[in-house]
C-alpha cells in the first residue's frame, strides 16, 4: 500500500478555478483502479492551502495515478503550485530508483568515516550530479552531499541555475544546503528521513519564508527507513 499526505498552496488569483476543477479531480481519482482513499480539502487555517490525503493499493496504482494527473487538466492547472508531500510505502518508480543510488553514495561516505548522506541531482530523467558527504576528507565545511551534487551538475550544464531539476538526498537538507538549492532554482527536493535538529526543509522549514525568492516542491519519506537506518547505525557505532 502506498499513501501520500501533504499540502498544496494555491495562488490567490487561481483559487476560484481550483475550487471549480477540484470536484472533477476527486471524482476521477476515486474511480481509478487501486484507489482506496482520496481527499483534497481546503485548510480552515489558510484558505490558500489544500490538504491532500490519498492511499493506493500498490505502486502500480499509485504511479498510474501520478501519470494520469500529470497529463490531466488538473495537472496543467496546478503544475507550478508549491506543494509538500510525504509518501510512505512506495517501493518502485523513479523516485525510489534515484533514492537507491543516493543510498549507495551515503554508504560511500560512511565507509570513509563521514556522516552517511548521499545526493543525486536529476534533470529531464538524466542524472547530472552526484555527491557523497565529505567535509572531513575534503577539509571543506561546505562539502555536504547536496552541495557536491549541485557543483557537479552546474559544471555539467555550464550554468549555475538548474531550473526544473530534482534533488534526491537521503537526509533532510540543512540550512546551508537549502540556501544553495534556492540559489540554483532547483524545482523539487525529495528526501528520505528527517533531520530533527538541523533539517531546514520540514523540521525547521525556511522554504516558505517571506525572504526567499524561490520555492521548490518537497516530497519526503521515500525509502525513509533505509535512509534513517544508515544514520542510526553510523552514530551507534561511535558511541
Amino acid at each position: 500500500m502506498v499513501s501520500l499526505q501533504g499540502k498544496l498552496w494555491v495562488p490567490k488569483k487561481q483559487l476560484v478555478p481550483i475550487q471549480r476543477a477540484l470536484f472533477e479531480h476527486i471524482a476521477l481519482t476515486q474511480a481509478e483502479p487501486g484507489c482506496q482513499a482520496f481527499e483534497v480539502r481546503q485548510s480552515t487555517d489558510d484558505p490558500l492551502c489544500f490538504i491532500v490525503s490519498e492511499r493506493f493499493a500498490n505502486d502500480e496504482a499509485f504511479m498510474a495515478h501520478q501519470q494520469r494527473v500529470a497529463d490531466s487538466s488538473w495537472g496543467a492547472l496546478t503544475k507550478e503550485f508549491s506543494r509538500h508531500y510525504k509518501v510512505t510505502g512506495q517501493v518502485k518508480g523513479s523516485d525510489v530508483i534515484h533514492m537507491q543510488r543516493a543510498l549507495v553514495l551515503a554508504d560511500v561516505s560512511a565507509a570513509a568515516g563521514e556522516v552517511p548522506v548521499g545526493a543525486v541531482l536529476v534533470q529531464n530523467g538524466k542524472v547530472i550530479g552526484e555527491g557523497a558527504n565529505s567535509p572531513i576528507r575534503g577539509h571543506d565545511p561546505t562539502a555536504h552531499a547536496e552541495i557536491l551534487a549541485l557543483r557537479q551538475a552546474a559544471r555539467a550544464e555550464n550554468n549555475y541555475r538548474l531550473p526544473g531539476s530534482i534533488l534526491y538526498v537521503t537526509i533532510e537538507p540543512c540550512l546551508m544546503c537549502v540556501g544553495a538549492l534556492i540559489h540554483a532554482r532547483v524545482g523539487r527536493v525529495v528526501f528520505g528521513a528527517r533531520e530533527p535538529k538541523a533539517g531546514a526543509v520540514s523540521s525547521h522549514s525556511i522554504v516558505d519564508h517571506q525572504s526567499t525568492n524561490h520555492r521548490f516542491d518537497v516530497v519526503e519519506g521515500v525509502l525513509e527507513g533505509e535512509c534513517g537506518d544508515r544514520m542510526r547505525v553510523f552514530f551507534s557505532q561511535r558511541r
